[in-house]
């Protein structure tokens, strides 16, 4: 009797073929690796590794050795590092030139210069390949004849990055903190910004994946918590005592929050799930303030915050796509709405606001009542200046 064939894709993610199961091949991220929090990632690597004294020939041998990884855990990584090509190049030729300036443009206080950046880039190799996927992923939204193209190679060098940094054993002084301290604040600003402007129209998917950006950058940033003291003893410490006492200056809820508090006391919710939303408020408020002081750079720093501070409790609140929980997102969008104008952000927030509206009807129109009026008054200004 001959033999059925079955036809197998070869294109999964890695991921899925390491647990033997069916991979949709979605990307950047399959379906399966979004449901079980795992990191995703295809086999068709290019990245760049820039150690000195050979580092990376010596530990792709290493690699190879019986006690290293196998093949099936770390397909790409058993092979020595290819050199850098012209790819590379023009992506670290635009990081230098256009991405990093952009990030920091007229507010210095609150980023750290893209020459130190990019040094403390050629002594983390897990670093450099984060800040080449981010500008090849800023390259797919203002080159949109070749998206494809820079997104795909964007989630390559994203993907190799996170392997990277996951294998570095990170010591509680040093300066490997400081690559550490920047490729998390780069990473979540990439993921951040792929959420947002590679979208469709199907809201649940897009929650889901921002559910996932939320997991992903607090997973990395608790790696580095400890060494919050150290950081600021280093260059860096100006730019975070600045940033910590713009969030971190508590005077108490202003008006919009405050009403937002109230509905949902008045919901009498319970306890445990009212303190919940009251810190996600509580850390909106904060974010509010540091985009209002935040007016040379546009307010970007309110709108990367509040995903930081925001507690797992409130990530599961999101899950289970809790009416309340969603509010509290539109609200947070509206500081993304106002850095439309930054390539990072694009049109997000408005998406988000007017997704949440539909999502929840006409019975929540009370709740959204601010997000809404911000695109209203948006839109009624657009009007009177092209009259």
């Amino acid at each position: 009797m001959e033999r059925r064939t079955h036809r197998k894709s070869r294109n999964g993610c890695i991921e899925c073929k390491r647990r033997h199961i069916k991979c949709d091949e979605k990307r950047p991220i399959c379906s399966n690796c979004i449901s079980s929090e795992r990191l995703c990632g295809y086999a068709e690597l290019t990245f760049l590794a820039m150690q000195p004294g050979g580092a990376g020939r010596k530990r792709a041998r290493s690699q190879e050795s019986p006690s290293s990884s196998s093949p099936s855990e770390l397909p790409s990584l058993a092979q020595p590092d290819p050199p850098v090509n012209m790819l590379h190049a023009e992506l670290f030729y635009h990081l230098s030139t256009k991405t990093l300036p952009s990030l920091s443009e007229n507010d210095s206080r609150l980023t750290i210069l893209p020459e130190e950046t990019i040094n403390y880039g050629l002594a983390a190799p897990y670093l450099m390949n984060e800040l080449l996927a981010l500008a090849a992923l800023h390259l797919s939204i203002i080159r949109t004849s070749q998206k494809e193209f820079y997104r795909y190679h964007s989630a390559q060098l994203q993907n190799h990055a996170l392997r990277l940094f996951h294998e570095t054993k990170l010591e509680h002084s040093g300066q490997v903190s400081v690559p550490a301290f920047c490729f998390s604040s780069i990473l979540g600003l990439h993921l951040l910004c792929d959420t947002l402007a590679f979208r469709d129209d199907d809201f649940q998917d897009f929650l889901d994946r921002f559910i996932h950006y939320l997991r992903i950058h607090r997973g990395v940033r608790t790696i580095i918590k400890g060494n919050w003291g150290f950081l600021k003893q280093t260059s860096l410490g100006g730019v975070l005592t600045e940033g910590e006492a713009r969030l971190y200056n508590d005077s108490g809820l202003e008006e919009v929050c405050a009403r937002l508090l109230g509905l949902i006391k008045k919901a009498k919710l319970g306890p445990v799930t009212t303190r919940i939303y009251e810190q996600a408020i509580g850390a909106l408020q904060r974010s509010i303030n540091a985009s209002k002081d935040d007016t040379a750079g546009g307010g970007k720093h309110g709108a990367v915050a509040w995903p930081v501070m925001v507690s797992v409790e409130y990530t599961d609140m999101l899950v289970e796509r809790r009416p309340e929980a969603l509010v509290i997102l539109a609200h947070y969008a509206v500081l993304l709405y106002r850095c439309r104008d930054m390539w990072i952000f694009d049109d997000g927030g408005r998406f988000l606001i007017g997704s949440v509206a539909r999502y929840l009807g006409a019975e929540w129109r009370e709740w959204m009542e601010w997000p809404q009026s911000v695109l209203v008054g948006s839109a009624d200004q657009c009007q009177a200046a092209g009259s």
